[in-house]
C-alpha cells in the first residue's frame, strides 16, 4: 500500500533527525567526532524536527493522528530550548535535556513507522470534535 507524501516526509525527517541526534550524544559527550560540528548538528536536528511537524501536520489533516503531530512539535520546541541551553552555556541541564530529547526524538521516529494512522478515504465522515 502506497504512503501518503506527508507521511513519507514524516518519517524520513524524524529518522534523519534521530540519526544526527545519535550522533549529537556523542560529540556533546566528548566521546567522538570534532567538538565544532556539535552546534551547527543540533541546529539540523532542529530543522529535521520542524520539517516533521509541518509533515505531521498535513498528515494529521488526512488520517486524524494528532498524536504524532504534537509528539513531532513538541519535539521541534524541544529542539530550539537546546539550542537556547546551550548558547546560554548551562551545560549539566543542557546534557540532561539532551538524552530526553534524543528518547523523545527515537521515540518519534519509531511511532512514524509503528502507529501512523491510516488516510481516510473520500467517502469516510471526518469528526469534528
Amino acid at each position: 500500500m502506497k504512503s501518503h507524501w506527508s507521511l513519507v516526509l514524516l518519517r524520513i525527517a524524524a529518522v534523519l533527525a534521530a540519526l544526527i541526534a545519535l550522533y549529537q550524544l556523542f560529540t556533546g559527550f566528548g566521546w567522538a567526532g570534532p567538538w565544532p560540528l556539535h552546534p551547527r548538528m543540533g541546529e539540523a536536528t532542529t530543522t529535521f524536527a520542524a520539517i516533521g511537524a509541518i509533515a505531521a501536520f498535513i498528515w494529521s489533516r488526512q488520517s486524524g493522528n494528532r498524536g504524532l503531530l504534537w509528539h513531532a512539535l513538541g519535539m521541534t520546541l524541544f529542539g530550539v530550548l537546546q539550542i537556547v541551553l546551550g548558547h546560554l552555556h548551562l551545560t549539566l541541564v543542557h546534557q540532561i535535556f539532551g538524552v530526553i530529547y534524543l528518547i523523545g526524538i527515537i521515540a518519534l521516529a519509531t511511532l512514524a513507522f509503528r502507529k501512523p494512522g491510516a488516510a481516510r478515504t473520500v467517502d469516510a465522515p471526518v469528526d469534528h470534535r
